[in-house]
């Protein structure tokens, strides 16, 4: 047993992961026990999802959707209250209605002395922000190579023959250690609303994430993964998306997640 990213023995691993981490919403897509070691599941809870997952942009998602992380909490949702200057902190429950407060403990007075001295203000929520492109590429590249790896598994390919392909050897480094290349483009866009509601038959429901790979007519692999509705698609054989570029326009811009 060896695992997929850091090549070393797995035997005495314990435990499973997560290919879309928990902390949105994924209790279905694991790898079993020994595919990921237990180091390198540490670390990209650590060193990758973690940052990934309490940026601005991530944990207002997490938050408006009602996303509890591993204790069962939902995150607040990162704002500005312009009449003090100072970020805020809203949570949302079903029995208490939505609380607000200060994001930092340090500015509570000048929260609520701000709050009681006027008669109109304003809470302004970002619906979406920066995050740091180079980990939200590697928290991409992660999600990809273990799609890749669960789709090889159910086709009978070994995590030895996986291990001693080629093509992946550069972004499974890439996740791993990061330090090259420089850069690892991820295609970013909307295909549909993060509150969409689908139908099959009599049931409706949302979809939390999915994700698909892709071989193109030009033989490139690529994981294709869609958060609450934003589609990012990445090239498990090298940092280019001009590949996925051609393909969209060949097929109306229509994502392969819908074909």
């Amino acid at each position: 047993m060896w695992c997929v990213f850091c090549e070393r023995n797995t035997s005495q691993s314990r435990s499973v992961e997560h290919i879309i981490p928990e902390s949105l919403g994924n209790k279905e897509h694991i790898l079993e026990r020994g595919i990921i070691c237990d180091n390198c599941n540490n670390y990209f809870a650590s060193k990758i999802e973690g940052p990934v997952l309490s940026s601005i942009h991530f944990q207002n998602l997490r938050s408006r959707q009602g996303i509890a992380n591993k204790r069962g909490t939902i995150p607040f949702e990162y704002g500005i209250f312009p009449q003090a200057g100072i970020p805020i902190a809203l949570r949302a429950s079903l029995d208490q209605g939505t609380s607000v407060g200060a994001w930092h403990e340090k500015d509570d007075a000048r929260f609520v002395q701000t709050l009681m001295g006027i008669g109109k203000g304003t809470f302004l929520v970002p619906l979406s922000a920066p995050v740091d492109e180079r980990l939200l590429a590697r928290f991409i590249a992660k999600i990809g190579v273990e799609a890749y790896v669960a789709k090889a598994l159910e086709a009978d390919i070994t995590v030895d023959q996986i291990i001693a392909s080629e093509e992946l050897k550069s972004i499974r480094r890439f996740v791993r250690r990061g330090d090259w290349p420089e850069k690892w483009p991820v295609s970013r866009r909307r295909i549909y609303h993060e509150e969409a509601i689908f139908s099959e038959g009599e049931s409706a429901y949302q979809v939390l994430h999915e994700y698909s790979l892709l071989v193109t007519d030009e033989i490139e692999i690529y994981a294709v993964i869609c958060i609450f509705g934003e589609e990012f698609a990445i090239n498990l054989g090298g940092p280019s998306t001009d590949g996925y570029g051609r393909w969209l326009s060949a097929n109306g811009n229509r994502s392969p997640l819908y074909i």
